[in-house]
Protein backbone atom coordinates (compact mmCIF):
# COMPACT_ATOMS: atom_id res chain seq x y z
CA UNK A 1 0.00 0.00 0.00
CA UNK A 2 1.38 3.20 -1.03
CA UNK A 3 -1.53 5.76 0.42
CA UNK A 4 -3.77 5.94 3.20
CA UNK A 5 -6.71 6.50 1.11
CA UNK A 6 -8.99 7.01 4.36
CA UNK A 7 -6.25 9.81 5.94
CA UNK A 8 -6.72 13.20 5.50
CA UNK A 9 -4.87 15.41 2.60
CA UNK A 10 -5.65 19.22 3.47
CA UNK A 11 -4.67 21.10 6.46
CA UNK A 12 -7.78 23.08 8.14
CA UNK A 13 -7.07 27.28 7.64
CA UNK A 14 -5.92 29.08 10.62
CA UNK A 15 -8.71 29.40 12.94
CA UNK A 16 -11.37 27.16 11.23
CA UNK A 17 -11.28 23.90 13.66
CA UNK A 18 -14.42 23.94 16.13
CA UNK A 19 -13.00 23.64 19.11
CA UNK A 20 -14.09 20.45 21.25
CA UNK A 21 -12.66 19.04 24.51
CA UNK A 22 -9.75 16.83 24.63
CA UNK A 23 -11.68 13.47 25.44
CA UNK A 24 -13.67 14.15 22.71
CA UNK A 25 -10.78 14.77 20.12
CA UNK A 26 -8.60 11.51 21.84
CA UNK A 27 -12.05 9.79 21.29
CA UNK A 28 -12.09 10.54 17.65
CA UNK A 29 -8.75 9.60 16.96
CA UNK A 30 -9.00 6.10 18.47
CA UNK A 31 -12.42 5.58 16.33
CA UNK A 32 -10.23 6.77 13.61
CA UNK A 33 -7.21 4.77 14.20
CA UNK A 34 -9.30 1.41 14.86
CA UNK A 35 -11.46 1.80 11.74
CA UNK A 36 -7.75 2.19 9.11
CA UNK A 37 -6.68 -0.58 10.95
CA UNK A 38 -9.54 -2.99 10.68
CA UNK A 39 -9.78 -1.85 6.82
CA UNK A 40 -5.96 -2.02 6.76
CA UNK A 41 -6.17 -5.63 8.11
CA UNK A 42 -8.58 -6.91 5.33
CA UNK A 43 -6.66 -5.45 2.56
CA UNK A 44 -3.66 -7.23 3.79
CA UNK A 45 -5.91 -10.64 3.94
CA UNK A 46 -6.98 -9.95 0.89
CA UNK A 47 -3.64 -9.35 -1.15
CA UNK A 48 -2.57 -12.97 0.59
CA UNK A 49 -5.50 -14.45 -0.87
CA UNK A 50 -4.77 -13.66 -4.22
CA UNK A 51 -1.35 -15.09 -3.54
CA UNK A 52 -3.06 -18.36 -3.57
CA UNK A 53 -0.70 -20.51 -1.81
CA UNK A 54 2.26 -18.98 -2.83
CA UNK A 55 5.08 -18.06 -0.51
CA UNK A 56 4.41 -15.37 2.20
CA UNK A 57 8.37 -14.46 2.13
CA UNK A 58 7.65 -11.29 0.49
CA UNK A 59 4.94 -9.82 2.56
CA UNK A 60 5.35 -6.12 4.27
CA UNK A 61 2.85 -4.50 6.38
CA UNK A 62 0.85 -2.78 4.29
CA UNK A 63 0.96 0.41 6.74
CA UNK A 64 4.45 1.63 4.64
CA UNK A 65 7.30 -0.16 3.15
CA UNK A 66 8.50 -0.84 6.29
CA UNK A 67 12.31 -2.04 6.40
CA UNK A 68 14.07 -2.34 9.42
CA UNK A 69 12.52 -4.41 12.52
CA UNK A 70 13.80 -7.28 14.47
CA UNK A 71 13.83 -9.95 13.94
CA UNK A 72 13.43 -9.72 9.89
CA UNK A 73 14.91 -12.68 7.75
CA UNK A 74 14.79 -12.22 4.46
CA UNK A 75 12.19 -10.58 3.14
CA UNK A 76 9.72 -11.90 6.21
CA UNK A 77 9.05 -8.73 8.79
CA UNK A 78 7.95 -10.61 11.66
CA UNK A 79 7.56 -7.36 13.80
CA UNK A 80 7.62 -3.84 13.01
CA UNK A 81 6.17 -0.24 13.34
CA UNK A 82 5.17 2.64 11.70
CA UNK A 83 3.24 5.74 12.73
CA UNK A 84 1.18 8.73 11.14
CA UNK A 85 2.30 13.02 11.36
CA UNK A 86 0.31 14.89 14.05
CA UNK A 87 -3.29 14.74 13.11
CA UNK A 88 -5.90 16.72 14.81
CA UNK A 89 -10.09 16.05 14.91
CA UNK A 90 -11.70 19.08 16.77
CA UNK A 91 -13.61 19.73 13.43
CA UNK A 92 -16.34 17.34 11.82
CA UNK A 93 -14.72 14.85 9.24
CA UNK A 94 -12.62 14.47 7.14
CA UNK A 95 -9.74 15.43 9.67
CA UNK A 96 -7.48 17.90 8.95
CA UNK A 97 -3.99 16.68 9.55
CA UNK A 98 -0.94 19.42 10.55
CA UNK A 99 2.34 19.95 11.69
CA UNK A 100 1.90 23.46 12.77
CA UNK A 101 -0.13 23.26 15.82
CA UNK A 102 -1.41 26.29 17.82
CA UNK A 103 -0.72 25.84 21.71
CA UNK A 104 -4.02 24.63 23.40
CA UNK A 105 -5.45 22.52 20.30
CA UNK A 106 -5.29 18.72 20.75
CA UNK A 107 -3.14 16.56 18.65
CA UNK A 108 -2.46 13.19 18.05
CA UNK A 109 0.23 10.68 16.68
CA UNK A 110 -1.07 6.79 16.22
CA UNK A 111 1.25 3.86 16.25
CA UNK A 112 0.62 1.05 14.41
CA UNK A 113 2.06 -2.39 15.28
CA UNK A 114 2.66 -5.81 13.52
CA UNK A 115 2.66 -8.83 14.15
CA UNK A 116 3.01 -10.89 11.28
CA UNK A 117 0.23 -14.00 11.17
CA UNK A 118 1.53 -15.89 8.29
CA UNK A 119 3.83 -19.10 7.71
CA UNK A 120 7.38 -18.73 6.05
CA UNK A 121 8.66 -22.10 6.35
CA UNK A 122 11.65 -20.90 4.50
CA UNK A 123 12.77 -18.01 6.43
CA UNK A 124 12.22 -19.86 9.58
CA UNK A 125 8.89 -19.16 10.97
CA UNK A 126 7.20 -22.35 10.71
CA UNK A 127 5.11 -20.85 13.83
CA UNK A 128 3.96 -17.47 12.61
CA UNK A 129 5.50 -14.38 14.86
CA UNK A 130 1.75 -13.56 15.89
CA UNK A 131 1.45 -17.04 17.69
CA UNK A 132 5.15 -16.48 18.98
CA UNK A 133 3.36 -13.88 20.71
CA UNK A 134 0.78 -15.32 22.68
CA UNK A 135 0.37 -13.28 25.69
CA UNK A 136 3.18 -11.28 25.30
CA UNK A 137 4.10 -8.35 26.94
CA UNK A 138 5.63 -5.58 25.35
CA UNK A 139 6.23 -1.72 26.16
CA UNK A 140 5.53 1.17 23.56
CA UNK A 141 6.78 4.56 23.96
CA UNK A 142 6.98 8.21 22.20
CA UNK A 143 10.13 10.08 23.02
CA UNK A 144 10.30 13.71 21.96
CA UNK A 145 13.16 16.12 21.54
CA UNK A 146 12.41 19.73 21.29
CA UNK A 147 14.75 20.89 18.55
CA UNK A 148 14.86 24.78 19.60
CA UNK A 149 16.14 23.95 23.00
CA UNK A 150 17.40 20.60 22.87
CA UNK A 151 15.20 19.41 25.82
CA UNK A 152 13.21 16.24 26.10
CA UNK A 153 9.79 16.07 26.62
CA UNK A 154 8.15 13.79 28.76
CA UNK A 155 8.77 10.49 27.92
CA UNK A 156 5.15 8.85 27.29
CA UNK A 157 5.36 5.21 28.11
CA UNK A 158 2.50 2.51 27.22
CA UNK A 159 1.87 -0.91 28.71
CA UNK A 160 0.21 -4.00 27.46
CA UNK A 161 -0.08 -7.94 26.56
CA UNK A 162 -0.88 -9.81 23.26
CA UNK A 163 -3.90 -11.99 23.54
CA UNK A 164 -3.40 -15.50 22.13
CA UNK A 165 -2.56 -15.31 19.37
CA UNK A 166 -1.44 -11.34 19.34
CA UNK A 167 -3.35 -9.06 16.52
CA UNK A 168 -1.94 -8.30 13.31
CA UNK A 169 -2.49 -4.51 13.67
CA UNK A 170 -2.42 -2.83 17.52
CA UNK A 171 -2.94 0.54 17.64
CA UNK A 172 -1.84 3.22 20.15
CA UNK A 173 -2.65 6.54 20.21
CA UNK A 174 -0.74 9.44 22.19
CA UNK A 175 -1.76 12.15 22.58
CA UNK A 176 0.79 15.52 22.02
CA UNK A 177 1.98 17.72 24.33
CA UNK A 178 -0.13 20.38 22.73
CA UNK A 179 -2.20 22.09 25.59
CA UNK A 180 0.60 24.17 27.42
CA UNK A 181 1.94 27.02 25.60
CA UNK A 182 5.77 27.26 24.76
CA UNK A 183 8.32 29.33 25.00
CA UNK A 184 8.32 32.78 23.34
CA UNK A 185 9.69 30.57 20.33
CA UNK A 186 7.65 28.15 18.60
CA UNK A 187 9.23 24.72 20.01
CA UNK A 188 10.15 22.21 16.38
CA UNK A 189 9.40 18.68 18.07
CA UNK A 190 11.10 15.36 16.89
CA UNK A 191 8.45 12.40 17.57
CA UNK A 192 10.21 9.03 18.03
CA UNK A 193 8.80 5.88 19.06
CA UNK A 194 10.04 2.38 19.80
CA UNK A 195 8.42 -0.70 21.17
CA UNK A 196 9.58 -4.00 22.62
CA UNK A 197 8.53 -7.35 23.79
CA UNK A 198 9.65 -7.13 27.44
CA UNK A 199 9.32 -11.33 27.85
CA UNK A 200 12.69 -12.52 27.38
CA UNK A 201 11.74 -15.69 25.60
CA UNK A 202 10.57 -13.23 23.01
CA UNK A 203 13.26 -10.08 22.60
CA UNK A 204 11.37 -8.60 19.74
CA UNK A 205 12.43 -4.94 19.36
CA UNK A 206 11.20 -2.21 16.64
CA UNK A 207 11.17 1.53 16.23
CA UNK A 208 9.82 3.59 13.40
CA UNK A 209 11.71 4.38 10.38
CA UNK A 210 8.24 5.09 8.43
CA UNK A 211 5.82 7.55 9.16
CA UNK A 212 2.53 8.72 6.74
CA UNK A 213 2.87 12.21 6.76
CA UNK A 214 -0.73 12.81 6.09
CA UNK A 215 -0.26 16.61 5.62
CA UNK A 216 -0.61 18.09 2.08
CA UNK A 217 1.77 20.93 1.71
CA UNK A 218 0.34 22.94 -1.53
CA UNK A 219 2.95 24.73 -3.83
CA UNK A 220 4.97 27.79 -3.87
CA UNK A 221 7.19 30.17 -5.35
CA UNK A 222 7.81 27.31 -8.10
CA UNK A 223 8.29 24.94 -5.50
CA UNK A 224 6.31 21.59 -6.15
CA UNK A 225 3.90 20.58 -4.01
CA UNK A 226 3.89 17.09 -1.39
CA UNK A 227 1.21 15.34 -1.75
CA UNK A 228 0.69 12.49 1.60
CA UNK A 229 2.59 9.79 1.43
CA UNK A 230 4.74 7.88 3.20
CA UNK A 231 8.53 9.18 4.23
CA UNK A 232 11.63 6.76 5.36
CA UNK A 233 14.29 7.71 7.46
CA UNK A 234 13.13 10.94 7.74
CA UNK A 235 12.21 12.57 11.40
CA UNK A 236 8.77 13.16 12.07
CA UNK A 237 8.72 16.76 12.91
CA UNK A 238 5.66 19.50 14.17
CA UNK A 239 5.83 23.11 15.26
CA UNK A 240 3.93 23.92 18.31
CA UNK A 241 3.33 27.87 18.72
CA UNK A 242 1.98 29.88 21.26
CA UNK A 243 0.15 32.65 19.57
Amino acid sequence: MTALEDAPVASAPAGSETPVSQEEALQRAKQWASAYAARLTQRVQSHMAEQNGQSNGGLRPRIGEVTTGDPTTGFYVAFDLAVTSPIQFGGPPPYQPSKVIRAGESAFIIAYMWANPYVDIPHGFAVPANVQLSNRNWRMTLDQLDLVTATALPQQVVTRAFVGPAPMLTFQVFSLPTLAAPSDNPALIEANVTVEITDPAQPYAAFATNFFDVDYDPSFLGIPSTTPGWRNELPNLYLLYSN
